[in-house]
């Protein structure tokens, strides 16, 4: 382990609620505190009336670190320095349908559909490795117990893109119902010399149906089945702006890249039952779903890798075009995603303490196959097909893991002892088909155990809290060292509640004795970087968490805030360059980890009026240092949400996002500059029946 000192800094705590879809039912003081901190409910009033289908606002109030992204696309994020090694849960199911064998996909849900989030900073036995360096969990929304009961929301931006959606259930005497659907549609402007739009369509469908025990069951049980479908187009490029470029104009885009985009459709089967034993509960879930993507994307002109010199002259090219044209390369991806789990969980009451048990089989595969085609840009600035489609590379990747863990709550009055294990065994495997001469092929097995303690102590409003823990992370296919990410981490959690009051704060310790990294922050990755892992020895990770919630409440009105502070020391521990980051030094920043991160949110309920503000600052992020990596300067992007609360089943609303309409950098690399969002307004109406 690395042996660099520990200093403490000040940061924005969260810390998780246990397993998503399975309750615990002893609720200790360490989950108490996990639960003021890191969990958001979709339903309560300062958060509802945004309607978000997606926001890094939001996110960012869980406390994971938000890293900026292009409109309607998903953010990358990280938690205490790791971006792999962080398990994106729905229903305590993984979200992505590969997530051992394609770490660097990028997926997140629809809020629209969600219940409730909420993150996990530490090691979670339960989840095994892929959960070992933080949680982002979201539940769906439940089936309602009236025997009919539906939400609508319509909502429209300022330039007249639609969005809509309908959540219908109900529940009978014996079996439960669930139907969703959401849609949403956007077309932007985004020409530079020549006029065509950027276009987001995105098609979401939930559909749940229950059942209770079956006539003359010994025992009360409840069955599940869920299917979740999901398709999404973006027509966007990795081609960034010139900075004089984007100072006239950051929303634009060039000629070159007007036939880019990316869709995937999504599918998952799920089928859970849960049944009450005598002083027990036992929860099952059996799952498959696919993720099948497509996209084409210019990277290259005259087979050169665009760089700020291409970039130039692509701009000037545009700014003045002629007869000669140029030769653009673009990148045509067609790839398959796959995943099959079953996993159980049971909980033993023993007095006032519990024991769980978990046990899952996963197995996924990922199927690459990208080629490339070769386009003429024109005196007219239209691209004209030069050339048949030929193969880049075509690798496929496996993996199977079992996972085990048993974790013991021992609650004595104002004390309470955690105590888990878990255990993970991956076993991983790259086929190479055709043009895979830099990849290497690889079959390898690797095992790792996750011990966890926890002490904790409430007394009165005062709640302390005291952990250690070992994280791991099995290597994926393209780790050519076969290395596992591990670290020891370390936390001091304190709360204080009075009343309304809140108070959260956390300092710990992440020390890393290897790292992975994979293409999935701020960087471009050609499609054999895409394939690699690489492993970053000694980082160490350390700060502070700080949480603030308060309601003033009056008369006629009340006024709910809450702040969540992060600051972040984490610093590379050798000097050394690699395939994906680059070049860095030893104690430098690790450049996708702001070093302050402040989400904040204020409002005003008055009667049948609301108006709340969400905030959300990061300091600069990026290295000048590391090439291709130009970094991202520091940011404020504010969400402005107004709600008229006309009847109680009636309501309309306005929302304002990036309300100061700055220029927010998503990307700023060796392939230009790329705008997250420009000030835009939505109105819209949800009605409850």
């Amino acid at each position: 382990m690395s042996d660099r000192s520990f200093s403490v800094s000040m940061v924005a705590s969260a810390v998780v609620l246990i397993l998503g879809s399975f309750p615990s039912m002893a609720d200790t003081v360490t989950e108490s505190f996990e639960t003021k901190n890191s969990h958001i409910d979709m339903g309560q009033a300062d958060v509802s009336l945004f309607h978000y289908r997606q926001s890094s606002n939001l996110l960012a109030q869980t406390g994971v670190t938000v890293h900026p992204n292009v409109a309607n696309a998903d953010n990358a994020i990280s938690i205490r320095g790791a971006t792999n090694g962080i398990a994106v849960m729905q229903d305590n199911i993984f979200y992505s349908a590969a997530p051992y064998s394609a770490q660097n996909l990028v997926s997140l849900p629809n809020l629209f559909f969600q219940s409730s989030l909420s993150s996990n900073k530490q090691t979670n036995v339960g989840q095994g490795g892929q959960g070992s360096f933080g949680v982002l969990d979201y539940t769906t929304a439940v089936i309602s117990e009236r025997d009919t009961d539906a939400i609508v929301n319509i909502e429209i931006d300022e330039d007249g893109s639609p969005a809509g959606g309908l959540i219908v259930s109900g529940k009978t005497k014996e079996y439960g119902m669930l139907l969703g659907v959401d849609y949403q549609k956007s077309e932007d402007d985004a020409g530079f010399n020549t006029s065509f739009d950027d276009k987001h369509e995105k098609t979401d469908i939930l559909f749940k149906i229950n059942a209770g025990s079956l006539a003359g069951a010994r025992n009360p049980q409840k069955t599940e089945f869920s299917y979740h479908f999901t398709d999404t187009r973006l027509d966007n490029s990795s081609i960034g702006l010139t900075e004089n470029d984007f100072s006239l104009a950051p929303d634009n885009r060039y000629a070159a890249t007007q036939l880019d985009y990316e869709k995937g459709k999504r599918q998952r089967y799920a089928l859970a039952h849960q049944v009450n034993l005598s002083g027990s509960t036992m929860f099952t879930d059996f799952y498959y779903q696919s993720f099948s993507q497509e996209g084409q994307d210019t990277l290259f002109v005259d087979d050169q890798l665009i760089n700020r010199q291409l970039l130039q002259q692509l701009s000037e090219f545009e700014k003045n075009p002629t007869a000669q044209g140029l030769t653009t390369n673009t990148a045509i991806s067609d790839n398959d995603f796959d995943g099959f789990g079953v996993q159980t969980k049971g909980i033993s009451m023993y007095g006032a303490h519990e024991v769980t048990y978990q046990a899952r089989y996963h197995t996924d595969k990922a199927e690459i196959k990208v080629s490339q085609l070769d386009y003429f840009l024109g005196e007219n600035l239209h691209l004209a097909l030069q050339d048949t489609l030929y193969g880049v590379s075509d690798y496929t990747d496996e993996a199977d893991a079992i996972t085990s863990s048993v974790n013991t709550k021992l609650n004595y009055d104002a004390w309470s002892v955690n105590i888990g294990l878990g255990y993970e065994h991956v076993s991983v495997s790259r086929e190479l088909g055709n043009n895979t001469d830099l990849m290497t092929a690889a079959d390898f097995s690797d095992d790792g155990w996750l011990p966890t303690i926890e002490v904790a102590y409430k007394n009165d409003a005062w709640l302390f809290a005291l952990s250690a823990k070992q994280a791991w992370t099995a290597a994926s296919a393209g780790n050519s060292q076969q290395r596992a990410q591990e670290a020891l981490q370390y936390q001091l959690a304190l709360q204080y509640q009075q009343g309304a009051f809140v108070a959260g704060l956390s300092t710990y310790i992440h020390d890393f004795d290897n790292q992975h990294v994979t293409c999935q922050w701020g960087i471009n990755c050609l499609p054999g970087q895409e394939a690699a892992q690489v492993n970053l020895k000694d980082v160490a990770v350390n700060g502070v968490d700080v949480n603030l919630d308060y309601s003033m409440t009056f008369d006629s009105f009340s006024i709910p805030m809450s702040l969540a502070y992060t600051y972040s020391q984490a610093e590379f521990g050798q000097t050394d360059c690699d395939a994906i980051i680059g070049c860095y030094r030893d104690g430098e920043q690790l450049p996708w980890v702001p070093e302050q991160q402040l989400s904040a949110s204020i409002g005003v309920m008055m009667g049948q009026f609301s108006l709340v503000a969400n905030g959300l600052y990061q300091t600069e992020t990026g290295n000048a240092f590391t090439p291709g990596n130009y970094g991202v300067d520091s940011q404020l992007k504010v969400d402005l949400a107004a709600k008229y609360q006309m009847t109680p089943s009636h309501e309309f609303y306005v929302r304002v996002e990036n309300l100061l309409d700055e220029d927010l950098v998503a990307k700023n690399y060796q392939m230009g500059m790329l705008q997250q969002t420009e000030m835009t307004t939505y109105l819209g109406y949800q009605g409850h029946f």
